[in-house]
């Protein structure tokens, strides 16, 4: 493949050239209650040629594999000229890299029959649905994926790469007394085969939540203390910090938040690193080929940096940062998070619940949601916290507001930092869905609405 491409690149007439092929294998079994619904298996491959002529703008040709390599870089070419600019777009320098990838062949799911994928699934299923005789429905789900990635720039960056991933998600419907209520839960993992065999306590953990809700009582709205565990804490960083702390590719996004705003205090300092081992979003060399780095983007409370493609770099003067993704086979990458963390601070999750008379503590964030300067966190699982301790599950309403006067409210960062292993994805409008992971310890915030409206 590398000399297929090496070839096409060399057909083009001038400037520079990125040729990026991608195949992806997936698998997804669904099972209601007993039954299994949908079972499917998908073999997929596309791919993307970019062009950029000295003087002009971009030209892209979409394809649906390698046959047509030539004609797609040079129909990238004339599209370029046909861009006239007024002033160049320049490319920030990158170190070239050449790196092959592969998986341990244990962790490779396209070498597990499909029965015995759907037997793992019946047993979490049943799992599921005889943890509680009140729960009245379920659903589970198993799903892989094994996307394989060449990539070739005509500077020389090459990139062959197969990644497997394999995940389970959990829905667990219970009803009593005519009250029903539902839990949804799940988990991803890179690679990831051996390690699905052993989840069945995450299945059972749906099935509780969703029996403990049956009579949980709900929060009065008004302002408490909120301490939010690790992977809510990472949901807030993502989307109210990270998603923010991106450039646009055109540099008119007035959402960007600019350099040396201040969101918060001393103890919070957000990042994203593509670089840590073993995570979905993790990577090596980004869709432009610039190799990947940890990113820290508020550091102390004042926004110090953004995450970067080579354009957008070049155009502020900055080094990019190896966060330009593509969201599917043929689309062009943009500046996107992959792992956003919040840094460890100090104390525990005791240290931080010591002092609150009465507050909530947030377990999970079914979604973030924010428009025009306001957040709002969407609870999952939630409890009070009663004279410095956990206590009983609630039914919690939406937590957040407007988003600085939020941040402001952080009062604590303790220091059991932990990823999160749930499959969780972002959604950004045209840019499309990939997938991410977040990072958090837990944190406390003094004094903010629970129960309002997003204007």
């Amino acid at each position: 493949m590398k000399e297929r491409l090496t070839d096409a690149i060399g057909a083009a007439p001038s400037g520079y050239v990125e040729i990026r092929l991608r195949r992806r294998w997936t698998t997804t079994l669904l099972i209601r209650r007993r039954d299994l619904e949908v079972c499917t298996t998908a073999d997929e491959l596309g791919g993307l040629v970019r062009c950029l002529a000295p003087g002009h703008g971009w030209g892209a040709v979409t394809m649906s594999g390698p046959e047509r390599l030539r004609p797609a870089v040079q129909g990238a070419h004339e599209l370029s000229l046909d861009a006239p600019r007024s002033q160049p777009i320049p490319l920030a320098s990158i170190p070239i890299r050449q790196l092959e990838i592969g998986p341990h062949p244990a962790d490779d799911p396209r070498v597990v029959p499909l029965g015995e994928k759907r037997r793992l699934l019946e047993g979490l299923a049943a799992e599921l649905l005889d943890a509680d005789r009140r729960v009245v429905d379920t659903r589970a789900r198993y799903a892989d994926a094994v996307v394989e990635t060449w990539l070739l720039t005509s500077e020389g960056s090459w990139l062959h790469e197969v990644r497997p991933e394999v995940s389970l998600a959990a829905l667990a419907v219970a009803e009593e007394d005519g009250t029903q209520e539902r839990a949804l839960v799940s988990w991803a993992q890179r690679g990831g085969w051996l390690a699905a065999e052993a989840q069945a306590g995450l299945f059972r953990t749906a099935a509780q939540r969703a029996v403990e809700r049956l009579h949980a009582p709900p929060v009065r709205p008004g302002r408490y203390p909120v301490v939010l565990d690790p992977r809510a804490a990472g949901v807030l960083v993502h989307r109210a910090v990270a998603h923010l702390c991106r450039s646009p590719s055109d540099g008119r996004d007035s959402a960007t938040l600019a350099l040396g705003t201040r969101l918060g205090p001393d103890c919070l300092t957000v990042g994203d690193d593509p670089t840590v081992a073993g995570l979905r979003a993790s990577l090596a060399l980004d869709d432009e080929g610039t190799p990947a780095g940890n990113a820290v983007l508020v550091r102390n409370g004042v926004v110090v940096s953004h995450l970067e493609t080579r354009a957008s770099a070049a155009r502020a003067g900055r080094a990019p940062t190896g966060h330009a993704l593509a969201a599917s086979l043929r689309a062009e990458p943009a500046a996107r998070a992959t792992n956003s963390y919040l840094a460890s601070g100090r104390g525990t999750l005791d240290d931080l619940l010591s002092g609150i008379d009465l507050g909530v503590y947030l377990g999970e964030v079914l979604a973030a949601e924010y428009n025009h300067g306001r957040l709002a966190l969407l609870p999952g699982y939630a409890r009070l916290v009663r004279a410095g301790h956990l206590a009983e599950p609630v039914r919690c309403p939406p937590i957040g507001g407007d988003l600085l006067a939020f941040l402001g409210q952080l009062d604590a960062v303790a220091s059991d930092f932990a990823w999160d292993t749930s499959e969780t994805a972002c959604a950004d409008g045209t840019a499309g869905t990939i997938p991410i992971t977040t990072g958090a310890p837990h944190a406390r915030f003094l004094d903010v609405p629970v129960g309002f409206e997003l204007a």
